[in-house]
């Protein structure tokens, strides 16, 4: 049996406790840019770390022919000024997919359907072209959505010069910190250390997207700074 992912857990779980037909097609579904505070609801339900990014640029949504909201997702800067770095043509923009989250009764292809348009009309809409997401073992997630996408896959923290990390998860509220954000907690004092454990964190999986012209997808691809890896698959257990 196939591990599930954190997302596909709490959407079962929802679907016992609020059961309700998933549409039979997406046909009449739409994507629209929607304020933060209409997607956070649904991040905060369904989405694997339960919270909005620290700094939301913009959010899309998709929609249901009656105009009920199916869907979420969430753009941002990334962690680190170094993670849009992902190619080295000039004409790159990059952005963050940091959240993305779909309601329990949505269609199947809803989030793959969702990831497609909202990343079309931020280039449209924004000029964005390069987006990059990330897949989180520690939440059972290989990127699905991502390959069915036909994202490109990077691999593991690509760039990073050691196997691993340091990160700092809370004993009580189950926070976690990155070791960054902790040295700047050590140096204004707000760092107590019996309250945290220090813990190994090997990356998340990369993948990213270009959008343009077929000349501009050319370009951004060919500029590219790791090689597109082969995807990784879910683990079967027997």
């Amino acid at each position: 049996m196939a591990e599930r992912c954190h997302q596909r857990l709490i959407r079962d779980e929802m679907s016992d406790k609020e059961p309700r037909e998933a549409p039979q097609s997406l046909s009449g579904f739409y994507v629209k840019e929607i304020d933060k505070l209409e997607a956070k609801p649904i991040i905060l339900k369904y989405e694997w770390l339960g919270t909005m990014p620290k700094i939301t640029r913009f959010c899309y949504g998709l929609f249901s022919p009656e105009d009920e909201i199916h869907g979420v997702a969430c753009f941002g800067m990334g962690n680190g000024t170094l993670a849009g770095n992902i190619t080295t043509a000039e004409i790159a923009k990059p952005i963050c997919l940091e959240r993305g989250a779909c309601v329990h009764y949505s269609h199947p292809h809803a989030p793959s359907f969702l990831v497609a348009n909202a990343c079309r009309k931020a280039y449209e809409e924004k000029g964005f072209n390069v987006f990059y997401a990330y897949s989180d073992k520690e939440a059972g997630e290989i990127g699905t959505i991502y390959q069915a996408c036909n994202w490109y896959y990077l691999g593991v923290s690509p760039g990073r010069a050691s196997k691993y990390r340091y990160k700092y998860r809370n004993l009580f509220t189950g926070e976690i910190l990155s070791s960054r954000t902790v040295r700047s907690k050590v140096k204004r004092g707000e760092f107590h250390e019996p309250a945290w454990e220090k813990i190994k964190d090997y990356g998340k999986g990369k993948y990213c997207w270009f959008e343009g012209s077929k000349s501009e997808k050319k370009k951004l691809r060919a500029g590219l700074r790791y090689p597109a890896l082969i995807y990784p698959k879910r683990v079967t257990k027997n």
